[in-house]
């Protein structure tokens, strides 16, 4: 688990991630990147590993998009779903962490955060791309820079103040039956009594749960396709 304000970003796009199959798509008036990789179930920092050699402003700052641009995006396979489905509501999940996280401020007679779409949608981004490339960190693994950054810039999102708390659950040993993995273990109560628990065990993440700078929030929830991982973030701004 971890806490983290927004940090600058330099450095070298990502190298471009693995797929079978892309496609192309032109830039409408209006498209934002978070938009464009929703459409196409993938995320900003892939569509960046993608295009960086042929456009890397967007590794500078995702805002930059351009009308008229063309961007290669994955292919999508229609049917696909996951092979173990979840338990639990994921998008239920995510409004029980809100309200877990609202109580305790309420009982520290702090203001309640308002939801907030485009904060949600980033915290779902954020959770499938750390299952996607196989990480758990406030940091990109190849570059070393903050993803949540790149997210709110790709978003064109007006904030003075930002941060995120991330934690996950997955099984530890090599072979474990459908029934026994964390997607079929936790209803959808368990899995958000335990994030909210742990989080506010940890001072880190309190910090980010407790601050009076922060008004709005999101939460996004992630599931592995064999089920033995779920991820989670929550996008905090004021």
């Amino acid at each position: 688990m971890g806490c983290a304000a927004v940090q600058a970003l330099i450095g070298a796009p990502p190298t471009p991630a693995a797929s079978l199959a892309f496609e192309t798509y032109r830039v409408k008036e209006g498209d934002t990147l978070g938009a464009i990789a929703a459409r196409y179930r993938t995320t900003v920092e892939q569509l960046i590993a993608l295009n960086g050699d042929e456009y890397p402003d967007l590794a500078r700052d995702p805002s930059l998009l351009q009308t008229g641009w063309e961007l290669r995006v994955p292919t999508i396979v229609a049917g696909r779903t996951p092979a173990i489905q979840p338990k639990a509501d994921l998008f239920e999940t995510a409004r029980l962490i809100i309200d877990g996280i609202n109580t305790a401020r309420a009982q520290r007679g702090i203001g309640l955060l308002r939801s907030h779409a485009t904060l949600a949608r980033i915290a779902g981004d954020r959770s499938r791309d750390m299952l996607a490339r196989n990480y758990f960190s406030h940091h990109d693994p190849e570059t070393g820079q903050d993803p949540l950054l790149r997210y709110l810039q790709a978003s064109k999102f007006t904030y003075s103040y930002a941060g995120e708390n991330i934690a996950e659950i997955k099984n530890e040993t090599g072979f474990v039956p459908s029934a026994l993995t964390v997607a079929a273990r936790y209803s959808t109560a368990e899995l958000a009594q335990r994030f909210v628990d742990d989080w506010l065990k940890s001072p880190e993440h309190r910090e980010n749960i407790f601050s009076l700078r922060y008004q709005r929030t999101g939460v996004g929830l992630a599931v592995s396709e064999d089920g033995r991982r779920m991820t989670v973030t929550q996008v905090f701004s004021d």
